[in-house]
């Protein structure tokens, strides 16, 4: 006891003492008083107090803030309503009235803070009742021709309201109506040859009426409309008479076919005794060839004329006849050109022997050529061939140069390609066939003299045939016969294998005269 008295009494005088301490630091530092110690000084006193209500107050406050946190804005936009099926009765009964149709923006309404109203009209206005309150057509309008036949034309004019003003109807209840008129009239409107212009040396012709006007030019001083009405020319001459067809007496007739019939024979012989020569000796090589298609042709031809049946035996067989002899010529003239190319090709040594064409290609050639020509020109002057009084050439006709002219252009050919062979010299080819190139060489020549009497003596026998003329009936069968007579020597002698057997013929002729 007495050291617990002690201890208290210590203590107490320790507390006084540091009391004493205390109030002496505070006067000799003159320290000065702040409130704020006070507080907290009581807060250290009130310590579990305060954190107890800090704490429920921060509870609090994060649970404000983590509820605010959860929560999610939901934002919905407006939509339209269907349009509502009843529409609002028309405001119009004619004239054309609207009638309404409305849609609400609540399919759903607009919700939340940010959600859009619907975008459009909430009306839609549909015309009704459009037809016309009253309709009823314009007046004329004016003719569209002035002092003359035109078009005039009216159309519908409607009214909104009934007994309203009328106005030009629109869209599908306007209509037009016209109708010709006729603004014609011969005393008040001017001269329709006023301000109208005519070609040189014409002149303007007033030929109205009272219900048209009209004009013409006429043509001054002589000048009269040329082919196409356009211009005044000078009158063309006066064509000459057509020309009398040819007569003879009988007797002079009979005589010309006479001399015309016996001038084919002699030709027609000669070329047929030749044929029947060569066949008896069966020479068929290719210049034999073309010669032998060239002595055909002709007397196809010369058989046509003697055979002629003329006119009286109708139209059309006159054509056939005058259309075949045509062929026939112009065949004989083409082998003429081919029998020329066959003997350039071995005399200006082109080729060895038998020339450029074999036998075969030598006839399709000539025949294919002189029928191509033919038929080109049948195709075009069928009309003019035959004739009133004769079946060969009619002359004042274009027939004439459709024929002449491919004759004239195969007969230049010909005589080119012989001056050719004939004129310069060659090199000659190693191996070529002498009695060709020599058989080759007669034809050149022959060929020169054969082909201008044909020429000729087509030329002068369709001339006396179209006039009827007693000298050319003549000198076409002088020129047959000198033409048959050469055709049969030159041919014959121009042929190697002929003139090998002629040589032998000779031979034993002169040695049987020997002995």
């Amino acid at each position: 006891m007495e050291e617990d008295s002690m201890t208290t009494s210590s203590k107490e005088e320790e507390y006084v003492s540091n009391i004493t301490t205390t109030s002496q630091k505070r006067k000799s530092n003159k320290t000065i008083y702040k409130p704020g110690l006070r507080w907290m000084k009581w807060f250290d006193q009130q310590g579990l107090l305060v954190h107890i209500i800090f704490g429920f107050l921060l509870v609090v406050i994060m649970g404000s803030l983590v509820g605010q946190a959860q929560k999610v804005v939901i934002n919905i936009n407006g939509q339209w309503s269907p349009w509502s099926t009843v529409e609002s009765p028309c405001n119009a009964s004619c004239g054309g009235g609207v009638t309404v149709k409305v849609r609400s923006c609540t399919n759903p309404r607009p919700q939340g803070m940010d959600g859009q109203g619907c975008v459009g009209t909430t009306k839609r206005f549909f015309p009704c009742n459009t037809e016309p309150c009253d309709m009823q057509w314009s007046g004329w309008g004016n003719c569209s021709a002035k002092c003359g036949r035109g078009m005039k034309m009216r159309y519908t004019m409607c009214a909104k309201e009934r007994a309203g003003e009328l106005f030009d109807c629109e869209n599908d209840d306007y209509f037009t109506h016209t109708e010709n008129c006729n603004s014609w009239n011969k005393s008040t409107c001017p001269s329709p040859c006023e301000g109208y212009e005519c070609m040189d040396f014409g002149a303007c012709k007033d030929i109205s009426n009272d219900t048209d006007p009209g004009a013409e030019c006429t043509c001054q001083m002589g000048r009269v409309f040329s082919d196409d009405g356009l211009m005044c020319v000078e009158p063309p001459p006066t064509a000459p008479p057509t020309r009398p067809i040819p007569t003879l007496a009988p007797a002079v007739k009979s005589i010309t076919t006479g001399v015309s019939k016996t001038a084919s024979t002699v030709l027609i012989i000669f070329v047929l005794i030749t044929l029947i020569l060569f066949g008896a000796l069966r020479i068929f090589d290719p210049s034999r060839v073309i010669q032998m298609n060239m002595e055909i042709a002709l007397v196809m031809a010369h058989l046509c004329l003697l055979f002629n049946p003329g006119p009286d035996a109708g139209i059309e067989l006159c054509r056939i006849v005058s259309i075949l002899i045509h062929m026939f010529f112009t065949t004989c003239f083409v082998f003429m050109f081919l029998e020329s190319l066959h003997t350039y090709s071995i005399v200006a040594f082109v080729v060895k022997k038998n020339g450029m064409m074999t036998r075969l290609q030598n006839v399709i050639t000539g025949w294919g050529v002189g029928v191509g020509i033919t038929l080109l020109v049948v195709s075009f002057r069928y009309a003019d061939y035959g004739g009133v009084y004769h079946c060969w050439l009619q002359m004042d006709t274009p027939l004439l140069f459709c024929q002449y002219i491919p004759i004239l252009i195969l007969v230049v050919l010909t005589l080119t390609l012989i001056e050719a062979a004939g004129a310069a010299e060659y090199r000659k080819l190693p191996g070529i066939d002498q009695r060709q190139h020599m058989s080759a060489q007669i034809m050149q020549r022959t060929n020169l003299i054969i082909m201008p009497l044909v020429f000729v003596s087509f030329c002068v026998g369709s001339m006396a045939e179209y006039e009827n003329n007693v000298p050319l009936y003549g000198t076409f069968t002088l020129l047959n016969g000198i033409a048959g007579g050469c055709i049969f020597f030159f041919h014959c002698t121009g042929n190697e294998q002929v003139r090998a057997k002629l040589t032998k013929v000779y031979k034993i002729v002169v040695k049987k005269e020997t002995f």
